[in-house]
């Protein structure tokens, strides 16, 4: 077992390197811990495609089953089922998944009953201390009967979004990364009947094609030159277990994560007159200020999917958005889900016969860097080295957050890797260009 819980436990899940700074001794004794925490006699399991998973599954199975508590097994699926079903079920849920690290990675995502998430505030700090208190027992190799409940997400996601709403004609390009998304994608076009060109849907924990991480332009390229070449309407990447999706619009360009938000809470406002919105430190000011002019009521909150999610729940909030491109939605027991962003995508492209493009423009947003990550030995030292270049105020609620009347950045330690990210908008190219360069240099 590793010395270094901390290394991986991070502030809203677990992750490290299989059968390093995460051993199968280490996941027994999760499920353990998890399992004493939870009240319910039964637990959710499921998993991504990675290649440790089955060992990992096995693992902590065991520790959770050697505490007396059953499961209830749902396969290969992606986390936002887990939640869902969680939420509909109404029991705590384990998906053993690394998300979009890369594949020598693995780790676990936690909820509690209803997809009440666990994150370090909420329950992960205990079952972390807990486990110095749990022996090592046996790793059995369980032949957990898969359960059929993945016809009740269906048809949740079917009362969300019903399949009359959406126009089969509308010709999109899918980029699974060879990820979660594949298991489930073939019941979802035999539902909506999707007009699709696909790329790496099979489920594959290798990661052959490219990383399974759409938050890198880099990882892009495939569906943006799919969507251009095609003449689609839209492309869409998901991540390694498909709890946040990239969008492409039909000229080829990336929506970002604060475009996505401004687009769905901008449609949600017109069917509410009421409408609350959670958004992170990361959301474009621009987004939020065009939000607000349609009296939108608007919410900031931490980084991170257990932060948005209690805040929503606490608001009673209906929609929730990162720029990190997740969403999250009331109706979906406040869980963050990259198929029904989809679904709604459609819906409203259905609803509104326009193009993404079109629709986005309309926004007027300025030039953003979109997310940029720095590898750097001490993140709290090169934070409080940029404090020191820029004169004002920061808010400091997550990272470094500054406003300046031509341009805002913020910049922030990663929660589930070594890394400093950085975002930046600002009113020209130019502007963006010489603040990337002056963090850069400083960090």
């Amino acid at each position: 077992m590793t010395n270094n819980l901390d290394e991986i436990f991070k502030s809203y899940d677990i992750r490290g390197v299989f059968g390093d700074s995460l051993t199968l001794e280490d996941a027994y004794k999760i499920g353990y811990s998890f399992s004493q925490f939870v009240e319910s006699e039964t637990i959710l399991i499921g998993h991504d495609g990675r290649i440790s998973n089955m060992k990992m599954l096995d693992a902590v199975s065991s520790g959770i089953s050697n505490n007396g508590k059953s499961l209830m097994y749902v396969g290969l699926v992606p986390t936002d089922v887990v939640y869902s079903l969680s939420g509909l079920l109404n029991l705590p849920g384990v998906i053993i998944t690394a998300s979009h690290n890369p594949k020598e990675y693995n780790g676990l995502k936690l909820c509690n009953s209803g997809a009440v998430p666990i994150g370090e505030q909420s329950g992960l700090l205990d079952i972390k201390n807990n486990i110095k208190n749990i022996d090592f027992g046996e790793i059995n190799s369980f032949q957990i009967e898969k359960n059929n409940e993945l016809d009740l997400y269906f048809e949740h996601i079917q009362k969300l979004i019903s399949p009359e709403k959406i126009n089969s004609k509308i010709k999109f390009g899918v980029d699974g990364g060879n990820g979660a998304i594949g298991s489930i994608f073939n019941d979802l076009d035999n539902i909506y009947s999707f007009n699709c060109d696909q790329l790496y849907m099979e489920v594959d924990g290798t990661f052959p094609n490219h990383p399974a991480d759409p938050s890198s332009k880099e990882n892009l390229q495939e569906i943006i030159k799919l969507v251009k070449d095609n003449n689609l309407d839209f492309g869409v990447a998901f991540d390694g277990d498909a709890d946040r999706a990239v969008f492409i619009d039909d000229l080829g360009n990336v929506v970002s994560g604060s475009m996505m938000t401004t687009l769905i809470a901008d449609y949600l406002s017109e069917k509410n007159d009421n409408l609350k919105v959670v958004y992170n430190v990361n959301v474009s000011p621009h987004a939020l200020s065009l939000l607000e002019s349609k009296g939108v009521s608007l919410f900031r909150c931490k980084v991170g999917h257990s932060n948005i999610k209690a805040m929503m729940k606490e608001l009673d909030a209906d929609f929730g958005g990162e720029h990190s491109a997740h969403f999250y939605y009331k109706d979906n027991y406040f869980a963050d889900s990259a198929i029904l962003t989809l679904l709604m995508l459609m819906s409203i492209i259905t609803e509104k016969d326009q193009k993404v493009s079109s629709m986005i423009d309309k926004y007027n947003f300025p030039p953003s860097s979109g997310e940029i990550n720095f590898t750097v030995k001490d993140v709290n030292d090169s934070l409080k080295k940029i404090k020191t270049v820029f004169s004002g105020n920061f808010d400091e609620l997550d990272g470094l957050s500054y406003f300046d009347e031509k341009f805002w950045f913020n910049v922030r330690g990663s929660n589930t890797e070594p890394k400093l990210r950085v975002n930046i908008e600002a009113f020209s190219q130019k502007i963006l260009d010489e603040v990337l360069e002056k963090i850069s240099t400083t960090i």
